[in-house]
């Protein structure tokens, strides 16, 4: 099994490798959710904050500088985007109508839960996933159609789509609240 550790930033990018790249950034998202959670929903910060890094991905330009700090400042953008959507509402609502809304950032214990479950699925998809199931789950997480999987494999579309099912179907065994 290859220690994608070793690889820098820019190395996975190159090589496609989502999931990894993913899993290194993903206590970033975490925290920088926490961070704005006093002003937005923490869950809605945390998931813009995922598409802020997939889309980083996407649009990293190495020339332009290292991905960690081009990766934090999407994030930092999105989460202020949505932080200043959530006042503009916040400003429509009345004083009652505020009160009545839940506390939605997470308690110290959620946090490690939700840190400690993440780890686990990586672990899991290392582990029980093959090389082209894998590869096929990095593509859908970074919004591929089928097509484009299948073309940057060298494969047909309907090995892709083979491909995610059965990894689909390995992961619903232990994770049946997820997929």
């Amino acid at each position: 099994m290859t220690d994608f550790s070793v690889f820098s930033d820019e190395q996975l990018i190159e090589s496609n490798l989502m999931t990894e790249l993913l899993s290194r950034y993903v206590t970033l998202v975490f925290s920088m959710a926490r961070k704005y959670s006093a002003s937005a929903d923490y869950e809605e910060l945390v998931s813009d904050g995922m598409q802020a890094l997939i889309s980083a991905v996407s649009e990293y330009n190495s020339a332009k500088g290292g991905f960690k700090a081009f990766a934090a400042v999407c994030i930092a953008n999105r989460m202020k985007n949505t932080v200043n959507k959530a006042e503009r509402r916040a400003s429509k609502m009345s004083d009652e109508e505020m009160e009545l809304l839940p506390d939605t950032a997470p308690s110290p214990e959620e946090r490690v839960i939700s840190r400690e479950t993440s780890e686990e699925l990586y672990r899991l998809i290392l582990k029980e996933l093959t090389p082209l199931e894998k590869a096929c789950i990095d593509g859908v997480v970074m919004g591929l159609s089928y097509a484009e999987i299948a073309k940057k494999l060298g494969t047909d579309k309907k090995s892709v789509d083979n491909a995610v099912t059965r990894a689909r179907a390995k992961l619903r065994r232990h994770y049946s609240d997820l997929i």
